[in-house]
């Protein structure tokens, strides 16, 4: 049996302080799908079957791998993110994964690669909320004090 982590209410606010831009998230399947052994995401639904909104422990528990979550970048209230995640999950996505890292640290901007179980991610972080546009985005934006830099 995997070793248990300790993931404290601390850290768990740290966490929702750095990426949560909304309460509205998914949640990953327990069991897998019997036909395709996937496991799906869903949206949490109370008895009432209005939606769930993410609390602090479900943090804590996504933290201390008990249940894995997916969250939200965009808020739609202002269309602004807190951070950009890129998921690349196909054969050599690590050396595209690298290649874009390259070409936006060319640009001044610091981009985190973390490698997945089926490819990788490429994380960036931002210092105030930050509207994503189709023009790219400035080194100014960046995190200065980001523990990925």
């Amino acid at each position: 049996m995997p070793e248990a982590l300790l993931a404290t209410p601390e850290m768990a606010t740290e966490y929702a302080r750095w990426f949560v831009n909304r309460l509205a998230y998914t949640r990953q399947s327990v069991r897998p799908h019997p036909e395709s052994g996937r496991h799906y995401y869903y949206r949490p639904r109370a008895e009432g079957g209005g939606e769930l909104g993410l609390e602090l422990d479900d943090v804590r528990r996504h933290l201390a791998g008990e249940i894995t979550l997916g969250i939200y970048a965009i808020n739609p209230e202002t269309q602004r993110v807190k951070w950009m995640g890129i998921d690349a999950d196909y054969k050599r996505s690590l050396d595209d994964l690298l290649k874009l890292q390259y070409e936006l640290q060319q640009d001044g901007i610091q981009a985190a690669l973390e490698q997945s179980r089926r490819g990788g991610h490429l994380w960036m972080l931002f210092e105030s909320l930050y509207l994503p546009n189709m023009h790219g985005f400035t080194s100014d934006t960046w995190l200065a004090g980001s523990p990925c830099r």
